[in-house]
């Protein structure tokens, strides 16, 4: 294999679009730019975005990495696309928008999963599809669609995916892979294709959704029109990538089992591999594709953990804002510094994550955040550190019911934006008991889709072999005992804290006043 192949990534997230140019040969970061976009709230539980934000920016930063790169622009040889989950935007025949998209975050469609349960019922949906019927999935997306926007609903060609969006906008081919469809509860992960039990009984007619492939084939190349916008050469070949979640666990090395990825960006996202479908029976966790080709993983969704983090800088974090651009820092440095300052246990205070609902292994689309404990003597620093405490706590929850299924815990990697902070990292480790490593390439997401560029234009077999070439694991973390203790007493009060809550049914009378 020749040095001087590139391959091309493009990461859409929720908070922004990154492309990532890397090199195939050793998965070195070669150049990247990101670009935030804003999400719409037309209503508090309601998240929106607009796809074409998800366009401008796939193109101003392809044009940016591209630019850094010169002439090395002739030694990539194929381009993949990764994407945040379950957002839906419906389409007309030439890929133009018809609604904003319903991002994975909107809770608008309680009434479409309650219609669902009566229709199918929650065994026959997790039995199909490896998923339980939460807002947070596609499906019921469409069907608010199809209730509350009937116009756009039978005007609707397609209904995409970001990753399928964009995938468009470069090849004019409507395509999705595997990974991803198996987040919208309109996919049987067995035998890996679009339900027709499911889109029968919803009445969603199946030629609205793209055709599916396995991640990492090459499904087109990029058009002219494409090319001009972007600056990448017309006929590079376009390869399927995957959801951000799969891509991100083969992104960190996460294709063989007992390896487990915990990605804390926007929210925490915990992935086990499986060589075959594992189902809870409790309907905890969930079933989804990998993007490893005819395999599977076991997930835990926790839906905000990185993104308090970045509301906490927003509403009360001015004084660090100001001082970060002082002091030519970041804003999130000052914080993880302050979170340093208290000590295990936040001095008390605890936090329930659940700032749109919570996921795994609750799926309680009432649920809100909680603080617990505030007293007059507390600071910023306590709340700062109660923050990566709660979310850890949530983590730790889920790695014991995959423990319970027979998962093997035998590695547990960390991926995301949150893993700059060191004391998070600890944290982690402390709560969870475990020994947990972090990934040399930070954006182990965009790492991951690489990969798959790397296999669909044929420098390597399959999606193992990349991976164990192009994966890295840098600084590692082991649990310490005191810390360890005070956690264990501190998990028992955390769990029970948000029971006695849902008992009381605190959280569904507080949606009343949503409404």
């Amino acid at each position: 294999m020749a040095n001087s192949q590139l391959v091309v990534a493009i990461d859409v997230g929720t908070g922004g679009t990154r492309t990532a140019v890397f090199d195939a040969s050793n998965g070195k970061l070669i150049i990247q730019t990101h670009q935030e976009y804003s999400s719409l709230f037309p209503q508090p539980t309601w998240v929106e975005q607009n796809a074409e934000d998800w366009w401008k920016t796939t193109c101003s930063t392809t044009q940016a990495s591209l630019k850094k790169i010169g002439k090395r622009i002739n030694e990539i040889v194929a381009v993949s696309i990764t994407n945040q989950r379950e957002t839906i935007v419906p389409v007309d025949e030439k890929g133009k928008p018809l609604h904003n998209a319903l991002v994975w975050q909107d809770r608008r469609t309680i009434q479409q999963c309650q219609t669902i349960t009566t229709e199918l019922g929650v065994d026959t949906v997790y039995n199909e599809t490896g998923l339980i019927i939460d807002p947070y999935f596609s499906a019921p997306k469409i069907l608010w669609f199809k209730d509350e926007k009937p116009e756009v609903f039978r005007d609707a060609a397609k209904f995409l995916l970001v990753h399928d969006f964009i995938l468009h906008r470069l090849t004019d081919i409507f395509a999705t892979d595997y990974s991803n469809a198996s987040r919208t509860m309109l996919f049987a992960v067995r035998p890996m294709e679009w339900s027709k039990l499911m889109c029968d009984a919803l009445e969603i007619p199946k030629e609205k959704l793209p055709k599916a492939y396995p991640s990492g084939t090459q499904t087109g190349e990029i058009s002219k029109r494409a090319a001009k916008a972007t600056g990448l050469l017309e006929g590079l070949p376009v390869v399927v990538g995957g959801g951000d979640q799969q891509c991100g666990a083969v992104g960190v090395g996460v294709v063989k089992p007992g390896r487990v990825k915990a990605t804390v960006g926007t929210g925490t996202f915990i992935l086990a591999y499986e060589e075959q479908p594992r189902f809870d029976s409790e309907h905890r966790l969930l079933c989804s594709c990998h993007a490893v080709p005819n395999k599977w993983v076991i997930e835990a969704s926790i839906f905000t953990s990185g993104i308090i983090y970045r509301w906490f800088r927003d509403q009360f974090g001015q004084e660090e804002k100001s001082l970060a651009q002082l002091l030519g820092s970041d804003a999130y440095e000052l914080m993880n510094e302050q979170a340093e300052q208290s000590p295990p246990g936040a001095r008390g205070i605890l936090l329930l994550p659940h700032f749109v609902g919570a996921g795994a292994p609750h799926w309680n689309p009432d649920a809100r955040g909680v603080i617990i404990g505030l007293a007059l003597g507390h600071t910023k620093s306590d709340v700062i550190r109660a923050i990566m405490e709660g979310t850890s706590f949530e983590v730790r929850q889920n790695l014991e019911i995959m423990h319970e299924l027979g998962v093997p815990l035998k590695e547990l990697r960390l991926t995301g934006g949150a893993t700059r902070s060191r004391v998070w990292n600890q944290i982690q480790a402390d709560v969870t008991k475990l020994t947990v490593q972090r990934s040399k390439v930070e954006e182990a997401t965009a790492l991951g889709a690489a990969i798959l560029a790397a296999v669909g234009s044929g420098i390597y077999q399959n999606v193992s072999m990349a991976a164990e070439a192009m994966v890295a694991i840098g600084n590692q973390y082991s649990p310490e005992n005191e810390p360890a203790q005070v956690y264990n007493q501190l998990f028992s009060i955390h769990t029970e804290a948000y029971q006695a809550l849902e008992e009381a049914k605190v959280f569904s009378r507080l949606r009343t006043l949503d409404a």
